[in-house]
């Protein structure tokens, strides 16, 4: 009988933001899957639980490059789910982890869809997990949205001028891996008025939200010129009636 894949959403990066459930899982599965960018550093997920990791867990590193090479990554992935197969025909269960929830912007959606395919019978279980985003506006005391309103989840913008559009559609957003663009964007958020001094909206810069170094800004213009971590994302929040 074939061992069960969890997807653990693991959360933002603070140990205490770990759902129960996933906490359980950890706890008791034999293998623990995570992905890494570079070949012998640790999972920034694996950090996150090793609080409640056991010293007999088997640590799989499954190397996922971070790269724009679609054909790249889907080799990649490819060698990944089939890595992971291996193990779970045998019998044993494995805990993917990964940062935030598992079903939003995770390399875990490619390995499930791709392991559903192998083996159509494999038993799956996703258990989700804190946002970082969530996690960064309960940090900053900010409701993502209230009432009626949208929100939208944009990920990493490769032209900022397209957020023109979205800010014309959404009263709230938020904007995640900024670092790469950033000043670009914020340009684009000032021209629109919602950041800058004595603007009708606000917008708020959260880096490593629950992690070492965590940080935030409610001044995001003044962060201008200075790099920001990849772990960075910014919430917006425009007034209703502003253009």
């Amino acid at each position: 009988m074939s061992g069960i894949l969890y997807g653990l959403g693991v959360g933002p990066g603070d140990p205490e933001l770990l759902t129960l459930k996933a906490k359980a899982i950890l706890e008791q599965v034999p293998v623990l899957a995570v992905p890494v960018s570079q070949r012998g550093e640790e999972s920034l997920a694996l950090q996150v639980v090793r609080p409640f990791t056991r010293p007999d867990q088997e640590i799989m590193n499954l190397f996922m490059p971070m790269t724009r090479d679609r054909n790249y990554l889907e080799r990649a992935w490819d060698a990944a789910a089939a890595e992971l197969l291996t193990v779970l025909v045998a019998g044993r269960d494995v805990a993917f982890l990964t940062l935030g929830d598992a079903s939003l912007y995770s390399t875990y959606s490619y390995l499930m869809e791709r392991l559903q395919r192998l083996k159509p019978d494999l038993q799956i279980v996703t258990v989700p997990g804190i946002t970082s985003f969530a996690a960064a506006a309960a940090r900053l005391n900010v409701p993502l949205a209230v009432g009626d309103e949208p929100l939208a989840i944009i990920p990493a913008l490769k032209d900022p001028a397209v957020l023109k559009e979205y800010l014309t559609l959404f009263p709230n957003l938020v904007l995640m891996k900024v670092a790469r663009r950033y000043d670009a964007i914020v340009s684009v958020l000032e021209e629109a008025g919602v950041a800058g001094p004595g603007v009708a909206g606000q917008a708020y810069l959260a880096s490593r939200c629950g992690c070492p170094g965590e940080s935030y800004s409610r001044d995001i213009t003044a962060e201008k010129g200075k790099k920001q971590d990849y772990l960075s994302l910014i919430i917006v929040k425009r007034a209703v009636g502003a253009s």
